[in-house]
């Protein structure tokens, strides 16, 4: 099976050379999908304008500048500047879909619609083009035209519920959910670039970020239909894995997870403290009553970890071959060996902006390249590459619509 390409290919790139993918998606979930279809080298271009900016490119009300988000999630694409308001903006829309493989696009159901650019639209000008349209609740059902984003979207598939303590209110997700959804959408496409190169088939993909929680708590759903059984927030914990938990140590704001699945992890864990007295105590003598008696035994565990610091935790229960991890800060992850040796965080180097640390994609392809290599591009970076170069308008005409707010 061969994908289909329409882009330049080049045989030391990666996976998807030769792809290329209208991306008219805005804020976070929809340009992470571009971002991982970018990384794994397909042609990416974003469709921005001046008229509207993405949200994440403008300036932060707090900061004083825009989010580093956008410098994240916008990697390694190309940036085109329409105004969609404008019709001859639309026509130069449906010109890029048509030498397009894929769209990719992110608003609230009818939108693209409206603009002139909806699934009708495209397969008049690409029969075979795949959009792929990531929203909160999907494209059906009477709540489709509802508003959401990432903090709503765990609530909205239950998987808020679910999360938090059994004293305190449920905790959503926020950006984990953005991303999560944008990975969801990215996997959509490459399953509709598959059915693409098997079927000569082209499709709108509908993918609903409010389904993906729904997916995400599954075994509490059948739970519930088969055994009326409505399970409720535990906080950190496991009703397999005891004891199971995120305990302080030593220094300020400095924590360990663990994770105990068995009876001989929890001798493990024990011989790693010392063989405290306690812990020989018949109320935790197995995984049931360590269970029943697991608030008592959290207290005894962060009396232990309070005293060491978590990455000596960490490394002296690994060593005996149970779960533990320290809970690292955005500062340390970035100094962590074990991800600098993967080189998880490569410089990027442009000759006009200078370096920016970037981000790797969390796979390793052995035969072809996935990586960030360019930085994120400034607005409407492209315009000549895009216009003139890919769709063939004169320079001339190209400034010409830059002074009508066309291209914008």
């Amino acid at each position: 099976m061969n994908i289909p390409m329409t882009a330049n290919h080049n045989s030391r790139s990666g996976p998807l050379s030769g792809v290329r993918v209208a991306d008219f998606s805005v804020h976070a979930a929809g340009p992470f999908a571009g971002l991982m279809l970018a990384e794994m080298g397909a042609q990416v271009i974003k469709i921005e304008s001046s008229a509207r900016l993405d949200i994440t490119r403008r300036t932060h009300t707090m900061y004083g500048k825009p989010p580093s988000s956008f410098e994240q999630i916008n990697a390694n694409k190309m940036s085109a500047c329409l105004n969609l308001k404008e019709p001859q903006a639309i026509e130069l829309a449906l010109k890029l879909v048509s030498v397009s493989d894929l769209v990719l696009e992110n608003f609230r159901p009818g939108v693209m619609d409206r603009l002139g650019i909806g699934y009708t639209s495209l397969i008049n000008v690409k029969p075979d083009i795949i959009l792929v349209s990531l929203s909160s609740n999907g494209q059906t059902g009477p709540e489709s035209n509802y508003a959401g984003y990432a903090p709503m979207f765990a609530a909205l598939g239950g998987l808020g519920h679910l999360t938090g303590y059994p004293d305190g209110p449920p905790v959503e997700l926020r950006h984990g959910m953005d991303h999560t959804g944008g990975m969801l959408a990215a996997f959509a496409s490459l399953a509709g670039l598959c059915a693409k190169a098997g079927f000569s088939l082209g499709q709108h993909i509908d993918v609903s970020v409010r389904d993906m929680g729904a997916s995400f708590i599954g075994p509490a759903l059948l739970d519930y239909a088969m055994n009326q059984r409505n399970r409720t927030r535990i906080g950190n914990r496991d009703d397999s894995s005891v004891p199971q938990g995120v305990y302080r140590c030593l220094g300020e704001d400095n924590w360990v997870a663990i994770s105990v699945s068995s009876d001989d992890e929890w001798h493990s864990m024990v011989h790693a403290m010392g063989y405290p007295d306690w812990a020989t105590n018949s109320q935790f003598g197995d995984g049931f009553k360590r269970w029943k008696n697991h608030d008592k035994l959290d207290l005894l565990i962060e009396k232990w970890t309070s005293g060491i610091e978590a990455s000596q935790v960490s490394d002296s229960l690994q060593q005996l071959g149970v779960a533990a991890s320290v809970s690292l800060s955005p500062k340390q992850v970035l100094q962590n060996h074990h991800l600098l040796e993967r080189e998880a965080f490569p410089i990027i180097v442009d000759k006009e902006k200078g370096q920016q640390k970037a981000v790797s994609p969390p796979w390793k392809f052995s035969k072809t390249i996935a990586a960030i290599d360019k930085w994120t591009p400034e607005l409407g970076e492209n315009n000549i590459e895009v216009f003139n170069g890919l769709l063939g308008l004169e320079i001339p005409e190209i400034e010409k619509l830059e002074k009508y707010q066309v291209i914008w």
